[in-house]
């Protein structure tokens, strides 16, 4: 089983966004306005992981390259399923729970995060052009949260709270993820910081 998800699992994303997004056209006027944006988050995910991993070339390349661990050493299929988890949490909790708000603003967050990540990447990887893997589609993803936020804004659907947890829970969901994924290198999170440094 941990092999097909290793291998599958961004077909099953895949799946399980249409199955979600169809089911939603279906019922477009019933639905809250939080779940009709997770939608589009959940299109937003799945264009990503491909921009990231599979056109043009791969961020984990660089990063395997900033990080001086060698491909060979490296479980790709390990790697892809811990962040296919992690993007399929972010979609059950905005999307069933989506009168808790602060599920929802931790996708806000995470949208954001990417667009800074990817463009920092430029620099910190020192490319000749300025773009990384996932570069176009994290910046999409971070228009659609300030979107995002001014839809809850317009609605009255967060508060400070809200903000604040959403933000925490990213922070602390994304460590989980970071510590899992550089399990995959053979690192802890302080060799990674201090290989970058480096």
């Amino acid at each position: 089983m941990i092999d097909f998800l290793k291998k599958y699992n961004l077909y099953i994303l895949i799946a399980l966004v249409a199955i979600m997004t169809i089911y939603d056209f279906l019922n477009w006027d019933s639905i809250s306005i939080v779940r009709k944006l997770m939608n589009l988050f959940g299109v937003l995910f799945i264009l990503h992981e491909v921009e990231e991993k599979y056109w043009p070339g791969g961020f984990h390349k660089l990063m395997l390259k900033k990080l001086k661990v060698d491909i060979n050493d490296f479980d790709v299929g390990s790697a892809n399923l811990c962040v296919f988890l992690f993007l399929l949490a972010y979609l059950a909790l905005g999307y069933i729970f989506d009168n808790i708000v602060f599920f929802f603003i931790m996708t806000i967050v995470l949208s954001i995060f990417e667009a800074f990540i990817h463009t920092a990447g430029i620099k910190i990887h020192k490319l000749d052009k300025p773009y990384t893997p996932g570069l176009l589609t994290a910046w999409i993803m971070a228009i659609a949260a300030i979107y995002s936020i001014i839809q809850l804004n317009k609605y009255g659907l967060a508060g400070p709270l809200d903000y604040l947890i959403g933000i925490i829970l990213f922070i602390i969901s994304f460590m989980i993820l970071g510590s899992q994924v550089y399990k995959q290198f053979g690192l802890s999170i302080k060799e990674v910081i201090k290989r970058v440094r480096g």
